[in-house]
């Protein structure tokens, strides 16, 4: 093993790569709402079902 002798440590290579990786996940997660640390970023959901998932009538008044 003398190739190692003297070779220096990449920690911080791999933990900056390991916080870049991170932030990355936290971005994704904010952006498809998972968490909500920033309002109003991200995709609009639109909730099309109830509580009780039972289809809903909507009364429509005639013109």
């Amino acid at each position: 093993m003398p190739r190692l002798v003297g070779k220096k440590n990449n920690s911080v290579l791999y933990t900056g790569l390991a916080m870049l990786i991170a932030a990355v996940g936290v971005v994704a997660l904010e952006y498809f709402g998972v968490i909500d640390f920033i309002p109003n970023f991200g995709k609009e959901t639109e909730v099309k079902s109830t509580s009780t998932n039972q289809p809903v009538k909507i009364d429509r008044p005639a013109n």
